[in-house]
């Protein structure tokens, strides 16, 4: 099992020069948790996720509205890449070790160069998929610039909500019974 096996191919990207405003309309349209950043030097600059933005709106009192801020000024830009080729196992253990949810997978030749992600939610479908029987050669879809996330909608009803339903059409069939 390798990352190719449970990775996204191609990135959704941004620049550094990027608004905050922008890059949260982008994710948004796209359905992602995060952008790859990428400069002109050398490729990789960093990676911008919810929670970056999160911390920008509500921990950053006091300073530049986070709407003025460039994706840049909030970014993670120390980030963890690892090659195609390398362990599911091992991506894993990077991921849990540092305590981050996805990953860049970037060329084995040139390491400023991202070709996918990596997340915890992919090697759990991943796994999932194994574990079921299912073709192990099937890669999620792409994130690429044209595609959407592959990841599927939430449901807006709750558990509570569907019980409350199914109770109430119970009562109403049990009352509509006893009449007739």
């Amino acid at each position: 099992m390798t990352v190719r096996d449970a990775m996204h191919v191609g990135v959704v990207s941004c620049d550094p020069s990027t608004s905050v405003r922008d890059a949260v309309r982008l994710m948004n349209e796209k359905r992602l948790r995060s952008l790859v950043v990428l400069d002109f030097d050398c490729g990789l600059a960093g990676i911008i996720s919810e929670m970056d933005i999160v911390a920008a709106r509500l921990v950053h009192e006091g300073g530049k509205p986070w709407d003025q801020m460039t994706v840049g000024e909030i970014m993670t830009n120390r980030v963890l890449t690892v090659t195609p080729d390398m362990s599911l196992q091992e991506a894993a253990r990077i991921l849990v070790n540092h305590r981050i949810h996805r990953v860049v997978v970037a060329d084995p030749d040139d390491l400023c160069k991202p070709i996918g992600i990596l997340s915890l939610g992919d090697i759990m479908r991943y796994l999932e998929r194994v574990e079921s029987g299912e073709q192990s050669q099937a890669q999620p879809e792409a994130a690429s610039e044209t595609k959407p996330s592959a990841r599927p909608k939430r449901s807006t009803k709750s558990k509570r909500t569907t019980k409350r339903a199914s109770a109430t059409r119970k009562k109403t069939a049990r009352k509509s019974a006893t009449r007739a």
